[in-house]
């Protein structure tokens, strides 16, 4: 058994250096083992930690990059659905362009008018509206005007038939007047 009252009194002139120095030239292979196990494992040791060190910084980087690149795709999905957004939004058209445009519809259906005069614009904000006014419009017949009514309501542009008036004669024909107006979405 240790007697660990002696070993607490254990100081260097107790230590027989001779016998040391016997027992390591003895044993001279072991402790040369036993040194390179240490050093191997003390150099494990210090380059495992560099390892983990490159590791974590990398992992950071990733973790950076891959930040970045889910702004970039949110980003472009925003692009997309604003530009999806703006193809959707009714094509413009300006005063000289819509009286010409229900001409053209008028002249499709037979529709002869008096006169055409394009009202106020007003702006509304966000949009501008464009009203016409044709007074004394004449179909020959019920169906073309109903069709000239259907041509301006399923128009590619924003038209709105704002009020109607009309009557038919003992002859068939259809004499009407016609507010129109557009809108102007500003962009």
């Amino acid at each position: 058994m240790i007697d660990l009252d002696n070993n607490s009194q254990f100081s260097l002139e107790n230590l027989d250096v001779a016998r040391l120095t016997k027992a390591i030239s003895e044993h001279q292979n072991t402790v040369l083992k036993i040194g390179l196990i240490i050093g191997t494992l003390i150099s494990a040791f210090v380059i495992f930690n560099g390892h983990q060190g490159k590791v974590r910084d990398l992992h950071q980087r990733t973790s950076s990059v891959q930040t970045k690149l889910d702004a970039i795709k949110a980003r472009d999905a925003a692009i997309q659905d604003f530009d999806k957004f703006n193809s959707s939004l009714p094509k413009k058209l300006n005063e000289i362009e819509l009286i010409t445009l229900i001409s053209n519809y008028a002249k499709g259906c037979h529709i002869t008018f008096s006169s055409l005069s394009p009202s106020d614009n007003k702006d509304m904000g966000t949009y501008d509206l464009i009203s016409i006014s044709i007074s004394q419009a004449q179909s020959d017949n019920f169906k073309g005007m109903m069709l000239f009514l259907r041509k301006i309501e399923k128009s590619p542009f924003p038209l709105r038939i704002d009020t109607w008036t009309g009557h038919e004669d003992e002859a068939g024909k259809i004499t009407f007047n016609i507010n129109i107006s557009a809108v102007l979405i500003h962009t």
